[in-house]
């Protein structure tokens, strides 16, 4: 077969993940068209593992609601025919949202209706869910469905236009590092069409009126002195938080709110620009008392240092993506004003790993005293003074702690000219109990990047991930199961690279000479390859 033969024989597919409505004959819906164009306009990743689907609420009958993907708009790639098998039976199930069941009430295959899972808890709590390793969770049908499509990892995002909460939007993929481009890019997106992914302000709204004096005073300070610090000693990002209760349908919870505007992003960062996307779309998280690095720094009240979030195991739904995604250190202090009396303010701060820990920390409070000078920490100290700060160490799990490391304050000159003191830290170190839930994903950074490859059998078509470092041998296997073809069958492959340019695989060699032109090819996302019977 000529390479004009070949190229005829090739299907007219385009890999690249496309979006769908399957609306039928159902009437015009301003949501759904919102979510439709949002999801065709989601770029990253367009050959990954990644399935996006949207779940809308409905009551089936009189007390009974629930969210349900049919008919809904989705997003994959055609020809990843695992998707499309996971699409095809998740249309089958519904999320429960409330089953009140009380009148003796007959649910048609009650079997198909899945109860306390994170989809319904997204839509219930206005906040995403995200699980980084689906494996923990087996047992449930869509659940063991996904890993057996390959998919790992997922976020069920609620969806919100000015009437409130629309659906849920899910995200399923296979490495949990692409989770925040992703996220960014679906945020902005739906944001392009009117929708958001944070709960409107009544949603969320203190439940009473905040008597903390003078807030205005407070934050301007607060607004100076970020700025001071992220631009004078090189941090990524800084940002204050203060909980509040908040109570919708009579029911109280903790968030946390941003205080508008005070997220400074040092050009330095670049690399972690991400981190102040992530955080700019949220007004207002939830607040678990102890858990993640905030959560912690407000049950104790002592100062929190993570080396590595990446490493973070206590970090849970949205911000679980944080530690998916990002190897960089964070420090948590809170503060309370004299001007609001005792509100607590939680400064969060996130810089690279290479930089000096405890230095950094010592010129941050120094600055903090400087530029704050109606704040104090929150156990009463004045700012500058010895401090105890918690050095969370998520490589151990022996859960003993080494001896505390005392700094002594000495004079050092300022940039002025003057003379100031270095401010005492001490370092307690914090060992987390049990094993971080990201030791158990398979993790692969990268490893869909190895080689993509759409391959052809006649008229049957896949989307293929192979390790570049894979035997000739190890290939042609895959190629077999994949296509279902007779293990001791003779087979012959072509494979383009380059458009126009269609060579044979016959061994080892040839697949390294593919792997290779495929690396060093720029704009090129995919091989495409031509699987032939020996006779052909």
């Amino acid at each position: 077969m000529g390479d004009d033969d070949v190229t005829n024989a090739w299907p007219k597919i385009v890999p690249d993940r496309k979006a769908f409505w399957p609306r039928g004959h159902k009437p015009c819906d301003a949501v759904k068209e919102k979510i439709l164009s949002a999801f065709r306009n989601v770029k990253s990743f367009p050959l990954k593992r990644i399935i996006i689907q949207f779940w809308e609420p409905l009551e089936i009958i009189a007390g009974v609601r629930v969210l349900s993907c049919f008919g809904n708009p989705f997003a994959l790639s055609p020809v990843n025919y695992r998707l499309r098998k996971y699409r095809s039976l998740c249309v089958r199930y519904y999320y429960a949202i409330i089953l009140n069941n009380n009148d003796g009430l007959q649910v048609d295959h009650p079997d198909m209706i899945i109860s306390g899972a994170p989809p319904a808890t997204a839509y219930l709590n206005l906040f995403p869910e995200v699980v980084l390793d689906l494996g923990l969770h087996r047992g449930t049908p869509l659940v063991d469905l996904a890993l057996e499509c390959e998919l790992t990892c997922f976020m069920m995002i609620p969806v919100f236009s000015e009437a409130g909460c629309v659906g849920v939007v899910e995200v399923s993929m296979r490495i949990p590092a692409d989770l925040i481009v992703i996220f960014n890019d679906l945020k902005r997106q739906l944001k392009e069409v009117g929708l958001c992914i944070c709960p409107p302000w009544r949603f969320v709204r203190p439940y009473k009126a905040l008597s903390v004096g003078d807030l205005t005073l407070a934050t301007t300070e607060i607004r100076k002195a970020l700025q001071v610090v992220v631009q004078s000693h090189a941090i990524t990002l800084g940002q204050v938080w203060m909980p509040y209760e908040s109570r919708r349908c009579q029911m109280s919870r903790m968030l946390l709110g941003k205080l508008p505007g005070y997220c400074v992003v040092n050009p330095a960062g670049v690399h972690l620009s991400s981190i102040e996307l992530f955080f700019h779309g949220f007004h207002c998280l939830p607040l678990k008392m102890g858990e993640g690095l905030v959560g912690r720094t407000l049950a104790t009240r002592q100062p929190h240092l993570c080396r590595n979030i990446h490493k973070l195991s206590d970090n849970r739904g949205v911000l679980a993506v944080l530690s998916a995604n990002f190897k960089c250190a964070s420090f948590v202090i809170c503060l309370t004003s004299s001007l609001t009396g005792e509100v607590n303010y939680v400064f969060e701060f996130f810089w690279p790993q290479t930089l000096d820990h405890l230095a950094l920390m010592e010129a941050l409070l120094l600055t903090l005293r400087e530029h704050l000078p109606s704040f104090k920490y929150a156990s009463g100290a004045r700012l500058g003074d010895e401090l105890l700060v918690v050095d969370v160490d998520n490589s151990s799990s022996s859960g003993s702690a080494s001896t505390p490391l005392k700094i002594f304050p000495r004079n050092k000159s300022s940039a002025a000219g003057r003379k100031r003191t270095r401010a005492s830290v001490v370092m307690k170190r914090e060992s987390l109990e049990g094993q971080s839930e990201l030791t158990n994903i398979i993790n692969s950074e990268g490893e869909d990047d190895d080689l993509i490859i759409f391959a052809v059998y006649k008229v049957d078509y896949r989307l293929l991930f192979l390790p570049s470092s894979s035997t000739y041998d190890n290939f042609m296997e895959k190629i077999k199961q994949e296509f279902e073809l007779n293990p001791a069958g003779t087979y012959k492959i072509k494979y383009q690279v380059l458009p126009g340019e269609w060579y044979s695989l016959t061994d080892g060699t040839c697949l390294k000479s593919c792997v290779s032109s495929y690396r060093t090819s720029k704009n090129i996302d995919h091989v495409k390859l031509l699987v032939l019977a020996a006779d052909d």
